[in-house]
């Protein structure tokens, strides 16, 4: 770094007196006519301040607040299937888009963030588990398979790195199933099961399914629980 001159008391009271010494000054200004100055910026991880969630089929709408925390899931869709006449033969039905989210209904999603500031290398991948199998309390749906179709991996937040997304999986109750994974690059990502004009009805076809064998359903509410787990390359 270059400094231009000090002037001295001295030199200041000769300026200021008009004195001879300002062709001294002169002559040292020639010099010191270039000065680097500084600037500087600081980030640190955000675990206070989560994005809102972004409507995967109309970019920069925000739906529900995000989970805190530098690295977090924002957002999962509930999966429902509709009410049903118990079938004699195998059925499959299919999930309704998702209408809680927004305020028109959406392809179901999955939502996540990485605002830890560590950069590429630092993978993520976002899992779910079907914990049990579908059951009303006393009676399980005995070989019942959940699957997703049309997995589309998207940059919520609108930025060039898309993440890696699995299209098309069939659920295993117990095993955990890779859903999403990215490479630490900072940002809000998420999958959509196709769009909303996709889910036609939970008797007609959609993305989303679910497989019932003959025989296997009795009357009454059943629900099975999706655990979502982001976790970080060890």
């Amino acid at each position: 770094m270059k400094k231009a001159i000090t002037l001295s008391a001295s030199t200041l009271a000769l300026l200021v007196a008009g004195a001879t010494g300002a062709s001294a000054v002169s002559a040292a200004s020639v010099t010191a006519t270039q000065w680097n100055s500084t600037g500087t910026v600081a980030f640190t991880e955000n675990t206070t301040t989560p994005p809102d969630v972004t409507n995967p089929e109309v970019p920069g709408e925000p739906g529900p607040g995000g989970t805190p925390g530098a690295l977090a899931i924002d957002y999962a869709s509930d999966l429902d299937f509709g009410t049903h006449e118990i079938s004699a033969s195998q059925a499959t039905y299919y999930a309704n888009p998702d209408s809680t989210a927004f305020s028109t209904p959406v392809a179901a999603f999955v939502e996540m963030h990485d605002l830890r500031g560590l950069g590429t290398g630092n993978d993520t991948q976002l899992t779910v588990t079907q914990l049990a199998q579908f059951t009303n309390g006393s009676s399980n749906l005995n070989g019942a398979a959940l699957s997703f179709s049309a997995g589309t991996g998207v940059n919520a937040g609108g930025g060039s790195y898309v993440p890696t997304s699995v299209a098309g999986f069939t659920l295993t109750p117990g095993n955990a199933q890779n859903v999403m994974s990215t490479d630490g690059t900072v940002g809000q990502y998420l999958t959509s099961y196709g769009q909303a004009s996709d889910y036609k009805g939970t008797e007609v076809g959609g993305p989303i399914s679910l497989s019932v064998p003959s025989g296997s359903a009795v009357a009454g509410n059943y629900t099975a629980t999706l655990q979502w787990d982001l976790t970080t390359a060890p």
